[in-house]
Formats: C-alpha cells, structure tokens, sequence
C-alpha cells in the first residue's frame, strides 16, 4: 500500500515537471516567434498603420477598405462579425464622424506570411459638435499577398471606451 502511495507521488510529479517543461518550451516558442519578424517587416507593419492614420485624417474610406484582403473580417465589441468586401465597406462608411485614429503598437509576431499586431486604437469623433475620444484594444492578423504587401485578414476591438470631458461610457459599436 505504502508503494502504491509513493508510485502515485512520483508519477504526479513527473507529470508536473513534464507540464512545467512544455510551458517553458512554449513559452521559448512564443518568444522566438515574437522575435522572427524581420526588421523589414516591423516597418512595412509600422508604414501600413500610419497609413491608416492618415487614411483616417483624409477620410479616404476606400484607401481604408482596400487595405482590408478579401474575406477579411471585423469583429466588433460584443462579438458581431462583419466579413467581406461590402460589409467591411458598409462599415467604415457609418464611421464619417471620425476625426483621426492614433494607433500604437504594442506587440507583433507571427511569421513573414502572417503578422499579428497587439495595440491600442484611440480613435476621436466629433458628432453634433461634441468630440468624443474612443480608446480600444486591437488585434490585427495581417496576410502577405501574392505581390508581397499585406493586407488586414481579421481586425478585432475590445473593451473600449468612449471619453467625454470628465465623463467615462460604454461604447456602442455603429451598427452597420
């Protein structure tokens, strides 16, 4: 009986050490991904988030929607998916209340094939004379194309907020 106990202890252990071994392999894993985009990459990344900006700024919509690969997808705050040309398209027309977008990156990984991008969104709109800033944390996937530039597959917010003078309120996404 005694054996028994002990047989169990070692084999929870060895199970923990092998659990604690593939988080470490994991996490190396995770890291060294993080770490193989290429500096040529970062910029291009880099270069198409400004563009965005600056997309923003003009309210050039069709720049904005091209820069979105076919059947990409959108998904709003509170989990609605817009997909496609048209939706996309059909989205970022409700939006002509925005002012500028700054976005940050925080984070960028992937391969050369597919980047992923972790940031910040702060986006500000001014309806009825009232300017109104929206800060929300983004997920891009970012696809190569056949002509080696990239273009947005999934673009995901969450948890945003919209700031109004002292004031804090729960964003509600436009409904396209």
């Amino acid at each position: 009986m005694k054996n028994t106990h002990i047989y169990k202890t070692l084999r929870n252990m060895v199970a923990v050490v092998i659990a604690v071994l593939g988080m470490m392999t994991f996490s190396t894993k995770a890291k060294a991904q993080s770490n193989d985009i290429s500096a040529e990459t970062r910029t291009d990344i880099g270069n198409l988030n400004k563009q965005f900006e600056i997309n923003i700024q003009k309210k050039d919509f069709a720049s904005i929607i091209d820069m979105y690969a076919d059947g990409a997808s959108i998904v709003l705050p509170g989990g609605k998916k817009v997909q496609g040309r048209k939706a996309i398209a059909d989205y970022w027309y409700t939006l002509t209340s925005a002012t500028s977008l700054k976005s940050e990156i925080l984070v960028l990984g992937g391969s050369g094939k597919i980047v992923y991008q972790l940031g910040k969104w702060t986006i500000t709109t001014v309806k009825d004379g009232v300017e109104k800033t929206i800060a929300t944390d983004i997920v891009l996937v970012w696809k190569r194309q056949q002509d080696f530039s990239y273009k947005i597959q999934l673009n995901s917010s969450n948890n945003p907020l919209a700031v109004n003078s002292a004031k804090v309120e729960q964003y509600e996404a436009a409904k396209p």
